[in-house]
């Protein structure tokens, strides 16, 4: 028979009496709680019969408490016997081996009063998360980044998926104020299991590019794994929960100190060889440079011995591409956008045609050629364009005209 079993415990604060209702369904199964983390309990066997479960939702009674408990009433409890035994969504549950405890009498309207903290909480974290995406997406250099980058890609889905998910959050609470309605609490499920879609999904998009990643990744996987089977075993052989906490919290400490020391020397590692894999990359571009969909010396003026270099950025959305020739006072400059899509392609060419304007401190001057509408600066003899979803950014040799640029970019 096996001795500890995990749950879902996925209770929301104003549920604390259906928390303590659970607790006691558990102990009456011979089951007492050892631990709870996030939307999971673990429980142990126990054939105590004296024990007592009170959850106390204080803490998150009103948004200016912080969810912090009053060291005050952590101290009524304790000399009344109760002693805390986990936390869960801001309410502190607390414990009592004694046959008859004295139970603390809670305030009246404290359901109420946890609800409209978390329906005030939702409100403002969407209201926070709302202004944060709207100056993401009306920043042009911020939104330009996004769409190249992967892990930026995914930062603004997680920030999306916040902002519905408080939302929807705050409007069961408020309909919960009018009538009777009960509120799945398992909306928590959803919330941990779609942030850990996320983050499983920024790792997948990084180790497309870097398989090293999951090599990097797995030491700190595997101390997380193999402590997690210690604190296992060190809690079936405590017989008691203060004797827990005393086996439990060294092992976190050591546990806490490898993962800072392991944390930053992968990230570290990360950096190195993610660099070493672009160099890589661009070397492996370099060598069928002539192959690029970019403008060269060569296409305008017969020379050799030229240096040239490039930078590449790849995301789920879309592909840039940074080229560049250079001999003694001939050199040429291309930048390459393609996107899935028109619309991904316009905020590329925004963020292109405020910023080359503002480096060069000129206007661009619109002109059509083909069908095609493109904007040039005369001093510099830059030329920008969207043809669908292409945006080119192209900076030929004096004396190239417009027209050889642009015929030449339209051939790709």
């Amino acid at each position: 028979m096996n001795q500890t079993c995990i749950k879902i415990f996925s209770f929301r604060p104003e549920d604390y009496r259906k928390t303590e209702n659970f607790l006691n369904q558990m102990l009456q199964k011979g089951w007492r709680l050892r631990w709870c983390k996030g939307t999971l309990a673990g429980f142990v066997r126990t054939e105590n019969k004296n024990l007592h479960y009170i959850v106390d939702p204080y803490a998150v009674s009103s948004i200016f408490n912080l969810r912090k408990f009053p060291k005050s009433r952590l101290n009524e409890y304790m000399e009344n016997g109760w002693y805390a035994i986990g936390k869960s969504k801001g309410c502190y549950i607390f414990c009592s081996d004694n046959t008859n405890p004295k139970i603390p009498d809670l305030e009246e309207g404290l359901e109420e009063s946890v609800k409209k903290t978390c329906f005030i909480a939702s409100l403002v974290l969407a209201a926070i998360l709302t202004i944060v995406l709207i100056k993401l997406f009306t920043t042009p250099a911020i939104l330009y980044c996004i769409l190249l980058t992967d892990i930026y890609i995914v930062l603004t889905g997680v920030i999306v998926f916040l902002i519905i998910y408080h939302i929807i959050n705050a409007i069961l609470l408020k309909q919960s104020k009018n009538r009777s309605v009960y509120i799945d609490s398992k909306r928590y499920l959803i919330h941990d299991a779609m942030i850990f879609i996320f983050f499983i999904l920024a790792i997948l998009l990084q180790a497309r590019n870097q398989s090293s990643i999951l090599s990097y990744l797995l030491l700190p996987i595997l101390v997380v794994a193999i402590g997690s089977i210690v604190l296992i075993t060190v809690s079936k052989r405590s017989k008691t929960p203060q004797e827990n906490n005393k086996r439990l919290i060294p092992v976190i400490c050591v546990m806490g100190l490898i993962l800072f020391i392991l944390i930053p020397l992968s990230v570290h590692r990360l950096q190195e060889n993610s660099m070493m894999n672009e160099k890589k990359e661009a070397d492996q571009l370099l060598t069928k440079s002539y192959l690029l969909p970019v403008a060269h010396l060569n296409d305008f003026v017969s020379v050799t011995g030229f240096k040239n270099a490039i930078k590449e950025n790849n995301s789920i959305l879309g592909n840039n591409m940074i080229y560049a020739e250079e001999l003694q006072d001939l050199s040429i400059f291309t930048n390459r956008t393609k996107m899935k899509s028109n619309m991904l392609a316009k905020p590329i060419f925004n963020y292109l045609f405020i910023q080359t304007q503002k480096e060069q401190n000129e206007y661009f001057k619109q002109n059509s050629l083909y069908g095609i509408t493109y904007y040039s600066l005369e001093n510099t003899n830059i030329i920008l364009y969207q043809n669908n979803n292409i945006v080119y950014l192209c900076t030929p040799p004096a004396g190239v005209s417009k027209q050889q640029v642009l015929e030449l970019l339209l051939s790709y």
